[in-house]
């Protein structure tokens, strides 16, 4: 992503540096984040890059643009498709989602590191401290992201509920755990940006750092609402409603829906559904969590006191089906929040020069 100050016209061609030895230096608009010497004392000085709301815009906004060219699109595609496979195997399907999230993960802190400069390069990936330390952040994320399905208290296969303790832990790691990749993962021209000067990094842009944090809970409401109407639409909602939330033979009498009816039918889900739905929803539970979690158990589908016109392997695609959709979603929602907070670390900086070819 090219973080260059276009041309345009402008009445600013200068600006002007202060020198720790007091002396007023100036310099060209061109030499912004670069280096000029003080021709009084000597020393090295760093010229700043002008702050504007317009050039911040550009920059975050050339950024995300990104993330919809075809190629990446295909990529968040093969990792959302290779995510939904992994939790279909039977019994360990969830705790082996934690390697293809670990490796998102990872994606995931790339995209912030290459957004501080014009081209690909993994030298620094040669420091055993900054591998230890994007390890151990990449890991951090993927178990964040994870945690509602390790931790349902049904075990492995059963829809996870988010309880209003859980809620909270939820929304404190989808603060943290970003900021986390951010400060090991953001660099610029000159380098990984560091703690100390990512946290100022981030201190100057609050709004776009806000912005950014929002965008994965966004991306989760997103997946609810799309999961909700397509099941709706298609007559699975009242279905998946009574199999896969706990409790439903209860939440049954109490909406008088009887047991061995047809609730698959390809017709709009009557309003008691509806009700029963949104009652499921405001205790946390939801199809975004309930989904990809049941993937891993075992379906029976004549035991259930449900009728489903599908066979046992058939209703494992569609929930398998519905678990792609929810995963590409959110997928792209933390491509867009990477690439946005690569953005940010690079509002300070110029464009580093590409290394020529070696002949």
């Amino acid at each position: 992503m090219s973080i260059v100050e276009p041309d345009k016209p402008s009445t600013r061609k200068f600006i002007t540096v202060d020198c720790p030895c007091g002396r007023a230096l100036r310099a060209t608009l061109d030499m912004a984040g670069q280096e000029i010497s003080c021709w009084e004392c000597h020393r090295m000085v760093r010229v700043p890059v002008p702050r504007s709301p317009e050039r911040a815009f550009r920059v975050i906004q050339e950024g995300l643009q990104e993330v919809f060219e075809a190629r990446w699109l295909f990529l968040l595609f093969v990792g959302a498709a290779a995510l939904t496979g992994v939790l279909c195997v039977p019994r360990i399907g969830v705790p082996l989602s934690t390697l293809v999230l670990f490796v998102g993960a990872l994606g995931y802190g790339e995209l912030i590191r290459q957004c501080g400069i014009d081209y690909w390069e993994f030298d620094d990936w040669k420091d055993p401290r900054q591998v230890v330390k994007r390890v151990v952040g990449a890991a951090s994320l993927a178990l964040g992201v994870a945690a509602p399905m390790l931790l349902s208290r049904g075990g492995f296969g059963e829809s996870p509920r988010f309880t209003t303790v859980g809620l909270i832990l939820g929304l404190l790691g989808l603060m943290t755990l970003p900021l986390l990749m951010f400060l090991i993962y953001a660099r610029d021209n000159r380098g990984s940006i560091g703690w100390r000067r990512g946290v100022s990094v981030l201190a100057r842009y609050p709004v776009a750092t806000v912005l950014a944090l929002s965008l994965v809970p966004l991306g989760v409401v997103v997946s609810e609402t799309v999961l909700a109407i397509a099941s709706g639409y298609q007559g699975m909602l009242p279905f998946m409603v009574l199999d896969l939330f706990p409790g439903s033979e209860y939440y049954a009498e109490q909406y008088k829906i009887p047991k061995y009816g047809n609730y698959t039918k390809f017709e709009l889900p009557e309003s008691r559904f509806i009700r029963l739905y949104f009652r499921r929803l405001h205790q946390g539970y939801t199809l975004t969590g309930a989904l990809p979690a049941s993937l891993s158990k075992k379906t029976f589908i004549l035991a259930s006191p449900w009728t489903l016109e599908l066979t046992d392997s058939s209703y494992l695609l569609t929930r398998a089906f519905y678990a792609q959709v929810s995963a590409m979603i959110l997928f792209v929602f933390l491509a867009l929040q990477s690439r946005f907070l690569g953005a940010i670390s690079s509002l300070d900086s110029t464009q580093s020069p590409a290394p020529e070819a070696e002949e």
